[in-house]
């Protein structure tokens, strides 16, 4: 077994020189194409959709005309920003009929004219027509899933929703429009509520974080020189496969998608619970090993005493990730736009109820669980029984860990200071609890951050 190690090492060296290099790569091409979309449009879009949530809300809500006509005039405002002007005036001209003002006849006026994202002079000419026709002809009711499905796409999935409650409302349908309305509303209303519960609790967390920071630093814990001091630094190495074995997986995820949908499989909920069980079982087996390996405990200290570290250490990094989350948002414009986390972007897209459910098991529940076992419980450990620094482990780790997540450019600097916190809390506990619940914590407030976002 540790005669094998030797061949782990090399191959991820092997894997994670090619993820490095396969990330500068397409990061250098993204910079070289000069109409490659900035990073910051996603966020801008982003923006729009939650200002225009929040005025539907607003509304809903019956919170006040004054500030319900500001968040509309800042939508207007960001379109602009947000979208090519073909798009933009789209958009426009939805929300003006939607919320009855402005008028979208004039807005569209000019659209033929208009530069698109993705459109030729031709079709943009072709589908201008027809928006012009949606906004101008008379309209009945029973006419409106016709019109619908003889649109083109609008510029987004609330966009089309709001698309379906104007034309209701300019074919006459006062009930089914103020129906699309409230059922609307309520959904942003709802993320409303969503997206102030997480900022607040976020909050919150950073305001203690500083306090444990502080903490932390007057007292300074001392650490050992490695976690099995008495053994060889070599004793960890056959550890190195589970990580392997999960990188491998992950890595060759486009190769078995179309061999699993041969078989009418799910393909990308099959790759990934087989890049969870794998490792583990792999794991698990080792545990009969002689030695220091067999040895191996994961879990040390009472639970609750782990819960306490666990969201203390939350809140140490929330301070750190609001800096760096700073610096991205005012370097963002500068950057090309990038890779997206798969799970980050289909919570913010459409799902059911038992997609989205599923999503937020992906992120705040099995992904911490292996990732902390290869990252921290594997890799951290291996290089700190090797070379005896646990700063240094701890922060080659942290960045190794980093690299993984497709989020390259936007993300590299969090999640190198997560995975560094996430391996010092698992070298003064010894115990992988605390570094779960972290990085639970920080997936799942994510992710329901996206949604409440993104609707």
């Amino acid at each position: 077994m540790r005669d094998s190690a030797r061949y782990a090492w090399w191959l991820l060296i092997f894997l994670f020189t090619l993820l490095i290099l396969g990330n500068i790569t397409i990061f250098w091409k993204l910079f070289r194409t000069p109409e490659t979309p900035g990073l910051n449009a996603s966020n801008v879009q982003l923006g729009v959709e939650f200002q225009t949530r929040y005025a539907l809300g607003l509304e809903q809500l019956g919170l006040g005309e004054a500030a319900f006509r500001i968040t509309l005039d800042s939508v207007f405002k960001s379109l602009d920003e947000a979208f090519a002007p073909y798009e933009a005036a789209v958009y426009r001209a939805i929300l003006e009929s939607a919320f009855g003002v402005g008028d979208p006849k004039k807005t569209l006026q000019s659209l033929p004219d208009l530069p698109s994202e993705r459109l030729t002079p031709n079709q943009r000419r072709w589908q201008a027509m027809r928006w012009q026709e949606a906004f101008t002809d008379p309209l009945k009711p029973d006419e409106v899933p016709a019109m619908l499905n003889a649109l083109p796409d609008a510029p987004s999935r609330l966009a089309g929703q709001l698309l379906e409650l104007a034309l209701y409302q300019r074919a006459g349908d006062t009930a089914k429009a103020n129906a699309l309305r409230e059922s609307l509303g309520r959904a942003a209303g709802w993320a409303i509520i969503l997206f102030g519960a997480v900022i607040g609790t976020v909050s919150c967390a950073g305001i203690g974080g500083l306090i444990v920071l502080i903490i932390y630093l007057i007292r300074l814990p001392r650490l050992p020189a490695r976690p099995a001091p008495d053994e060889s630094p070599f004793v960890y190495d056959p550890l190195l496969w589970a990580l392997a074995i999960f990188l491998l997986v992950m890595l060759n995820a486009s190769a078995l998608d179309p061999m699993l949908h041969g078989f009418g499989i799910d393909a990308s909920n099959t790759i990934y619970l087989l890049a969870v069980l794998l490792p583990l079982m792999y794991l698990t087996s080792l545990q009969d090993e002689p030695g220091a390996l067999g040895r191996i405990r994961w879990f040390e200290g009472a639970w609750w005493k782990q819960l306490g570290v666990g969201l203390a250490g939350y809140a140490a990094y929330v301070p750190f990730l609001g800096a760096l989350l700073l610096v991205t948002v005012l370097v963002a414009p500068a950057l090309p736009a990038e890779q997206t986390n798969p799970i980050g972007e289909r919570a913010a897209g459409s799902q059911t109820a038992l997609q989205w459910l599923w999503i937020f098991i992906q992120a705040a529940v099995l992904a911490p669980i292996i990732e902390e076992f290869v990252f921290r419980g594997v890799l951290f450990k291996v290089l700190w029984q090797r070379t005896g620094r646990v700063w240094l482990s701890a922060f080659v780790s942290g960045y190794l860990f980093a690299v993984i997540h497709p989020q390259f450019l936007g993300g590299i600097f969090p999640i190198t200071v997560l995975g560094t916190l996430l391996a010092l809390v698992y070298a003064h506990t010894r115990s992988l609890l605390p570094c779960i619940i972290i990085h639970a914590l920080n997936n799942g407030l994510i992710t329901l951050m996206l949604w409440s976002v993104a609707g």
